[in-house]
């Protein structure tokens, strides 16, 4: 007794040591244990002596036996097996895939298949099965399990007319090619009660998923049941299955094969090609069996698709280029042991899920359904370009299939936050491969870019470099957001063309410039032209630009100028882009007849056109017939050389440059076109000018003192500052009329013509107190202005408590002097130490390394009277 009990405890121990290596994970063959070459008498059968004695697996065992696994089953160590028993394989001979109807017509690779892929090299129970160890230990997340099938265990022989008809594949076209179609590990899928309530896997997801019933406790390996679980033996376990356990492929495979979903397959193969895998194939042929029949391949290719490294893909063809980022897919589809390496997930814990939809729902889509537009663009799905289909093929591939069960479908969104709408009703077959499940669908889940403001662009062979500029620029997400709504102006390729280059502009010698796509680099330059300010006209090209942080950076500020949030289609008016600049618009809605023009294309008097409009989901896509031109003229430009407004321009120029209270700078470390208006940011003004004889009656009413001595009448003068001999006095008097002119910068762009206006907007002068004022302005808040207009008359009304109930100024209307579009542009050099336009020029840095950082934007608007804050402050 006491020898029997010490048997039992030492078998006892050694089970633990097994159950234990199992389920921490190690991937090795044996068990760290010391009984690796010697069977204790006492420890019962081995996995394959429990086979062979039972007497009811001789299919399984003349598997092992053929294969060569005989003494390695006898032996202890540690191994799973998953086995079907000989009435399963009478089941299995009569319906089959492979067309097999007896032992004897199974290959020797088949065979293999079979054996390894029902094998796990490690001892698990089913239920420490879920468990996996990536240097901690994770109970009841594992859904997947690395088998002993390798990739050369198998090789595909494809026919020229198997492959896919791309340029990566045509060369084997005729003769053929040896292939792995994944040269990873094959893991098998398990379904078992504490992953799935981990995962939150319902039964029903379960059943959407493998087309069987479970009960609580079920284990399913695919969609096979285990019917008999954690047989005991000296090196191992096995479960018996009620079915031949076939190795599934993996999902890209699966696509090819099944006639249902070849349409999509077509597409996802287009970003796939071989790839010589000389190590696996001297693996191959140094097989002992392989040796013996004289077996021996050449070359043999790995299959392998277009995406990141680290999600199991190819990031260059096969030649060695480089794949363009915009070509790759989410993941490799092909991956047997896909992991979502992006995200930190492990094989064990996770895989893909594709959303394939039918032929049927393909050919629905593009023909009848919204994807018409690539019909009526393209012809045919063959004729999609690949940067187009890999936007599709992106919205399909998912990168987790436990966020996509069909429970969780209505919460679905893509890897940039669009909601997918996948019903479970769209389900009409489903699929478990060894790296992902593929949901054969009825629909079809086009990605935002085809129903956007930007599809027009996408689709378009005439818009190749706004489409360059959107990607380059990041635009896409911003263009496809579905809950906004946008005017989208996009000058096609033949008239991007005669952009007055705003650095350009600012030297001596002005250059024009042309942007054209380079399709053999896959890029736009520029083009540069000699440019008459004087006479608008653009002379003869003097310069090439190919440098694509210049070329970009011009693009983008036409992006920012070319798109209107909300909309232009209301009615005729001035709008504000996404970029602060602003565009007058005429015919408003009226589609190919509406007419366009930016600040600088009114101070040209040039006008823009409609040459194709698109009405699309979120807004209206216009193609327009040449660049819209944001103005040329600064504030500083557009005071000075207006002779209405010298009187307030010589107020606004006279601040002493060592004065804190200057208005117009030249700064050295960002520069403008000339001078820019300190104060002025990132944003849009407006700036109400007061005529000339306004600030002379302010000047008379000693509202404001002038810079100089200003003579009313003989004997009769107002000191000027500049006149006041103490510094103390003369720095508040300055103050005092910074405080004054600042009040006539107003944030916020306000127009007249177009829509109607009753705000109240923010100055630039800052409360000093906290007295009463007409808008009750707290202390240190900017004081305020009313404006009111119907569109044909602004009219103001200011903080102080004499404007109670009274207009303070209104904008004239004639002689015209109001809407004066301006724009301070900064830029990261001064445009006048940059090389000229043309290349030349004795120092400085390139004119192509210029960049514009940023812009202010005012309207200037002529008013009647001064206007003034003033309660109860001096």
């Amino acid at each position: 007794m006491k020898r029997n009990f010490k048997n039992h405890l030492f078998r006892y121990l050694i089970l633990i040591s097994v159950l234990v290596s199992g389920s921490l994970g190690f991937m090795s063959c044996k068990d760290p244990y010391i009984y690796d070459n010697k069977e204790p008498d006492w420890l019962g059968a081995s996995i394959y002596d429990y086979l062979k004695e039972n007497g009811n697996y001789t299919n399984y065992v003349k598997i092992i036996e053929d294969v060569g696994y005989t003494e390695v089953l006898r032996k202890t160590g540690s191994k799973t097996l998953f086995v079907a028993d000989d009435d399963a394989f009478t089941r299995f001979y009569q319906n089959n895939e492979w067309g097999v109807s007896s032992y004897e017509d199974l290959s020797h690779t088949q065979k293999t298949l079979l054996l390894n892929f029902s094998m796990i090299n490690n001892a698990y129970l089913i239920e420490t099965l879920s468990n996996y160890y990536n240097g901690e230990l994770n109970k009841g997340q594992a859904i997947r399990r690395e088998t002993a099938l390798t990739a050369v265990d198998t090789v595909y022989f494809d026919k020229g007319d198997e492959l896919p008809d791309t340029k990566q594949w045509e060369a084997y076209k005729t003769r053929g090619i040896h292939l792995f179609k994944d040269n990873t590990a094959s893991p098998l899928v398990h379904f078992l009660e504490k992953q799935l309530s981990y995962a939150a896997i319902t039964n029903e997801d379960f059943f959407l998923i493998t087309g069987k019933e479970r009960q609580t406790n079920d284990a399913f390996i695919f969609d096979k049941k285990v019917i008999e679980r954690d047989i005991t033996c000296k090196n191992g376990y096995i479960n018996v299955l009620e079915d031949v356990l076939v190795p599934p492929v993996n999902m890209a495979e699966y696509l090819m094969e099944d006639t249902r979903t070849s349409e999509f397959s077509s597409l996802l193969e287009r970003f796939s090609a071989p790839y010589y895998d000389s190590e696996n194939t001297d693996r191959f042929n140094n097989i002992d069996y392989n040796e013996q029949n004289n077996i021996h391949i050449d070359s043999i290719y790995t299959k392998a698709y277009f995406s990141s490294t680290i999600t199991g893909g190819r990031e260059r063809y096969p030649n060695g280029r480089l794949i363009n980022t915009d070509l790759l897919l989410p993941y490799n589809p092909g991956w047997n042991s896909y992991s979502d390496n992006i995200n930190g997930t492990s094989l064990q814990a996770d895989m893909g899920a594709i959303f394939a939809p039918t032929n049927d729902a393909m050919d629905h889509y593009f023909n009848v359904g919204a994807g018409k537009i690539l019909r009526d663009r393209f012809g045919s799905w063959a004729n999609v370009p690949d940067d187009i289909t890999v936007l599709f093929l992106q919205r399909h591939l998912r990168t987790s299939l436990l966020a996509s069960t069909p429970s969780r479908f209505e919460k679905m969104t893509d890897t940039e936050n669009s909601v997918i709408y996948v019903g479970k009703d769209d389900i009409v077959d489903t699929y478990v491969g060894v790296n992902g499940v593929v949901y054969i669908m009825n629909n079809v889940y086009p990605p935002d870019d085809y129903i956007s403001v930007y599809a027009p662009v996408l689709f378009s062979e005439k818009t190749k470099v706004f489409n360059w500029a959107i990607r380059q620029n990041d635009f896409r997400l911003y263009l496809n957001s579905l809950i906004s709504r946008y005017s989208f102006f996009v000058p096609t390729d033949e008239y991007l063309k005669n952009y007055i280059d705003p650095v350009a502009f600012a030297k001596d010698k002005k250059g024009a410039l042309q942007f054209w796509y380079n399709e053999e680099e896959q890029t736009v330059f520029a083009t540069v032209y000699a440019y008459d300010a004087a006479t608008n006209t653009v002379g003869d090209s003097i310069a090439s630009i190919e440098d694509p942080d210049f070329i970009s950076n011009r693009l983008l500020d036409m992006l920012n100028t070319n798109i209107v949030v909300n909309g232009v289609e209301d009615a005729d008016g001035y709008y504000l882009t996404k970029g602060g600049n602003v565009i007058k618009v005429e015919g408003a809605g009226s589609g190919l007849n509406m007419v366009v023009q930016g600040g600088g294309d009114i101070e040209r008097n040039d006008e823009v056109h409609m040459v194709d409009n698109f009405e699309v989901e979120n807004g209206y896509t216009y193609f327009i017939d040449k660049p819209i031109q944001t103005p040329t003229n600064s504030v500083y430009k557009t005071l000075s050389e207006t002779p209405e407004f010298s009187s307030f321009f010589e107020l606004l120029s006279g601040f002493p440059e060592s004065s804190n209270s200057v208005f117009f700078v030249r700064r050295t470390n960002y520069f403008g076109i000339d001078f820019t208006v300190k104060f002025l940011n990132t944003f849009n003004y407006t700036i109400y000018v007061p005529t000339n004889d306004a600030i002379a009656k302010a000047i008379q009413d000693s509202i404001i003192q002038p810079w100089d001595d200003y003579v009313v009448a003989p004997g009769d003068t107002i000191m000027g500052i500049n006149s006041i001999e103490g510094t103390t006095d003369r720095n508040a008097a300055i103050v005092k009329l910074e405080r004054f002119l600042r009040y006539h910068f107003q944030d916020n762009s306000v127009f007249i013509g177009g829509k109607s206006v009753d705000q109240v907007y923010q100055s630039s002068t800052i409360k000093l107190n906290g007295g009463y004022s007409l808008y009750n302005t707290y202390k240190n808040k900017y004081y305020k202005i009313g404006v009111v207009g119907d569109g044909s008359y602004l009219n103001l009304t200011t903080e102080s408590e004499a404007a109670r109930g009274t207009v303070s100024a209104s904008v004239i209307t004639q002689p015209g002097l109001y809407n004066l579009l301006a724009r301070d542009y900064i830029f990261n050099a001064d445009p006048q130490t940059l090389k000229e336009v043309d290349g030349t020029g004795a120092s400085g840095a390139a004119f192509s390394t210029s960049q514009i950082y940023t812009s202010a934007t005012a309207v200037i608007h002529q008013i009647d009277n001064v206007l003034r804050f003033e309660t109860n402050e001096n």
